[in-house]
């Protein structure tokens, strides 16, 4: 069996090798700049992309998007990808990811099996109270195969009651976490972040099995994500946090698992 690696892109936009698959998630490939700001300061993305696009979708067996919002699915997609590629989505956005062209969109409602492969969706909430209800569907993927470690994409979920079954279910051997702390402050202020910040990554690691490790991502590319690198680090260290159960690559840094 290969080894299984993960190399984050950009915000949270992952190339794994998984079971003998090339997996893309959530591409969103946009110049610097070139998309709207959350928060009417800074446009996205903030920062470039460390590799050329063409060395992060050659050779791809498929697509997992686990939602479309544009900084996981952006409008240079169409332009990038093949459309004949595999493209799995949440049950939701089939029309739209069709419409764009891709022929085919297959849904994964509960799980999908390919050779020793087997995802399984895990849906959650992006955010709570009115701004969750404004963000809409948002899913997670869980990849498990023989003699592969057992890999838990959160998403952009946020830490509660049934994502902390599935963990229990499915006892995966990493969880990427979403950890920008992403904020809209109009309905923040009542409702908290609509992704895990840096306060919730530490719960998970208290909550979590000890043998668990978390690789976070989903930061320093989107002006609404107030948790950089930087300030995640720093409440590991005066949380007292276990640096090996918390990974906190760099865009263009490959993961061997």
């Amino acid at each position: 069996m290969e080894t299984t690696t993960i190399r984050l892109v950009r915000n949270a936009t992952l190339r794994i090798n998984y079971a003998g698959h090339n997996i893309l998630v959530d591409p969103f490939f946009a110049d610097k700049g070139t998309i709207q700001s959350a928060l009417g300061v800074y446009k996205s993305p903030r920062v470039h992309l460390t590799m050329p696009i063409c060395e992060v979708t050659e050779g791809l067996d498929m697509v997992l998007q686990t939602h479309i919002h544009p900084d996981h699915y952006d409008e240079t997609v169409k332009q990038h990808l093949p459309k004949d590629i595999l493209y799995y989505t949440q049950p939701q956005d089939k029309a739209t990811v069709e419409q764009d062209g891709f022929t085919r969109v297959e849904v994964i409602e509960d799980k999908m099996t390919m050779g020793d492969m087997t995802i399984y969706r895990v849906s959650g909430h992006h955010g709570f109270g009115r701004i969750g209800e404004i963000m809409g569907p948002v899913s997670g993927y869980v990849l498990t195969a023989e003699g592969c470690p057992t890999v838990y994409l959160m998403g952009d979920c946020k830490w509660e009651d049934c994502i902390r079954e599935m963990a229990e279910r499915f006892k995966p051997d990493y969880i990427v976490v979403n950890s920008g702390g992403a904020v809209f402050p109009e309905f923040s202020k009542v409702d908290g972040c609509i992704i895990p910040d840096e306060a919730e990554v530490m719960q998970m690691l208290d909550e979590l099995p000890a043998h668990i490790k978390l690789i976070a991502v989903h930061m320093d590319a989107i002006d609404h994500c107030q948790t950089t690198r930087e300030i995640l680090r720093n409440e590991a260290w005066h949380h007292g946090a276990d640096m090996n159960r918390l990974i906190i690559p760099e865009d263009g840094e490959t993961i061997n698992l």
